[in-house]
């Protein structure tokens, strides 16, 4: 007579080890990474005294020292910035602006960005400064 092979009975739990190693690996992957990425343009801004400004839906514009002009971390040509930033205001009416500018560009530089500003339709601007006392350089 010939055996019959019986199957071994099913688990009925779901194992979530090896799920949890890869979210677990995931995660220190975003941990180690995530402080090399988040690198921003390095200026020295200037200080002045005042409040700061409850945030909304801004946007930054970086200018640094040898006058090239960044649109958060992404570098933009100034031809290009008035359309740049009225698609940005057409996404968000209520759209905000922060010049963030070397302390050692010239201040003309500084009014023709102004100036790209108001083209885009846009005249919630500000100026980035630190507290007197603060640290040197911003990234």
């Amino acid at each position: 007579m010939k055996r019959l092979k019986v199957a071994p009975p099913l688990v009925d739990q779901i194992n979530i080890t090896p799920m949890l190693d890869t979210a677990m690996t995931l995660l220190l992957i975003f941990v180690i990474i995530s402080p090399i990425i988040g690198r921003g343009i390095a200026v020295k801004i200037p200080e002045a005294r005042g409040e700061k400004l409850p945030v909304t839906s801004t946007v930054v514009l970086t200018m640094d020292r040898s006058g090239r002009v960044f649109l958060g971390s992404k570098p933009v040509n100034p031809i290009f910035l008035p359309v740049d930033l009225q698609n940005l205001k057409l996404a968000s009416p209520d759209l905000k602006v922060i010049i963030q500018a070397d302390r050692d560009v010239r201040y003309q530089n500084v009014a023709s960005l102004l100036d790209l500003v108001r083209q885009a339709g846009i005249s919630s601007v500000g100026l980035a400064t630190r507290p007197p006392g603060g640290s040197e350089d911003r990234k």
